[in-house]
């Protein structure tokens, strides 16, 4: 999951938000627009009338009177109706790649950040923006009202099962470090969920999807992140087996990702809303999550742009791919109704998670490569999920 965009869809106690939607293009002349200049040869072929870039006055005038009477029958384009899957992710996933681009370009720049600050964005994204926003966003989930144990079930039995599995073969098949071969085992299951899977998840499926989504933002925050980092305290040195299980216990309820959940969790239990300035503040300061973990990513991308980056292609397809095929056998064995199921599929198609990232470089377990992962799967999802979305639409 990405903890970085949680406040921009979080689901309110009334369902999904009412806040103008990012994937709601039914209409928009900016996309008519830009796609009839990308396509106008493509359609003049399909018409049957011939255009050129001389194509001007009279001709130009008759072609857009015969596109007009012909283009209902000539049916949409492939691919670039408003409703595309790869529209959607692209347009979803544009101020992401905008912003690691700002960092990557800011890194370049000399004298303009200095050493430490991937390392100082990192703490405040881990330490103070996101607990603010994982309040927030827990506190307004009707958690007792959505609740699906199975569902959950399904999930949590797939991320542990990935999460070891990644681990154990950085481990054998690399020789990485315990703790750094956790942050490789967490990109398996760790994904972009806040801020690609929601928006997606809410446009192919409509408000329906609010309880899966919940339980998909339950499931990452409470379980995937809390474990992983639980895992990497327990992995730094030695000791007894009593010693190691204290540390793995320690790290995966005393983190800031826990308390906050935690608090969030128990607010909404109790129905106690939030005081509108505690409201206004949290979201205030969590918004800033986003925006610093991913300039961070940039930052840290711009001192590892590689040209063995595709080394890392493996664990991104083993994200995108695998990830949501163990979920759609896991929810599918244990017979839950298929809307629930594309759900789930949808929850685990996203790339690797921002978080994943913030995570490495606070522990310092191998956060460049990481960080390629991230970009190398959210650049493979404009591809992979359209192609799930049609799998499960199937």
């Amino acid at each position: 999951m990405d903890m970085s965009e949680l406040s921009e869809f979080e689901i309110s106690r009334g369902g999904a938000s009412s806040r103008p939607s990012i994937w709601t293009w039914n209409g928009s002349p900016a996309i008519s627009i830009m796609a009839m200049r990308s396509v106008l040869p493509f359609l003049s072929a399909r018409i049957g009338y011939p255009w050129t870039a001389r194509t001007q006055g009279g001709r130009r005038a008759e072609f857009g009177r015969r596109t007009s009477a012909r283009l209902k029958d000539a049916g949409p384009v492939p691919g670039l109706s408003a409703d595309s899957p790869m529209l959607q992710f692209l347009a979803t996933s544009s101020p992401f790649f905008a912003v690691i681009a700002v960092g990557v370009l800011a890194a370049r720049r000399r004298g303009l950040f200095g050493p430490d600050a991937v390392k100082v964005l990192n703490t405040f994204a881990f330490m103070i923006a996101t607990p603010a926003m994982v309040v927030r966003v827990m506190a307004r989930q009707p958690i007792a009202e959505l609740w699906n144990p199975l569902y959950v079930a399904g999930l949590a039995l797939v991320a542990v099962v990935l999460l070891f599995s990644g681990l154990l073969a950085a481990r054998r098949l690399a020789g990485l470090p315990f703790p750094d071969a956790v942050s490789r085992g967490q990109c398996l299951v760790g994904g972009n969920f806040a801020f690609l899977g929601i928006p997606l998840t809410m446009a192919f499926l409509g408000e329906r999807a609010a309880a899966p989504v919940a339980m998909g933002l339950i499931c990452d925050t409470a379980l995937v992140v809390p474990l992983a980092i639980g895992l990497i305290e327990a992995g730094r040195g030695v000791g007894r087996p009593g010693a190691i299980a204290w540390r793995l216990a320690k790290g995966t309820v005393v983190n800031p990702f826990m308390l906050s959940i935690l608090a969030g969790a128990g607010l909404s239990l109790s129905g106690i809303a939030l005081p509108e300035p505690a409201d206004r503040f949290l979201g205030f300061l969590g918004g800033a999550a986003a925006p610093a973990g991913v300039f961070a990513l940039g930052l840290a991308l711009s001192q590892w742009m590689r040209p063995d980056l595709w080394r890392i292609a493996p664990l991104a397809l083993a994200k995108l791919i695998v990830h949501p095929a163990a979920v759609w056998g896991a929810l599918s064995a244990i017979g839950l109704d298929p809307f629930w199921v594309k759900a789930g599929v949808l929850y685990a198609a996203v790339p690797v998670a921002a978080n994943a990232f913030v995570i490495a470089e606070r522990y310092g377990t191998g956060d460049k490569p990481v960080a390629g992962a991230i970009l190398v799967s959210t650049a493979l999802a404009t591809l992979t999920f359209p192609m799930t979305v049609w799998l499960v639409s199937g």
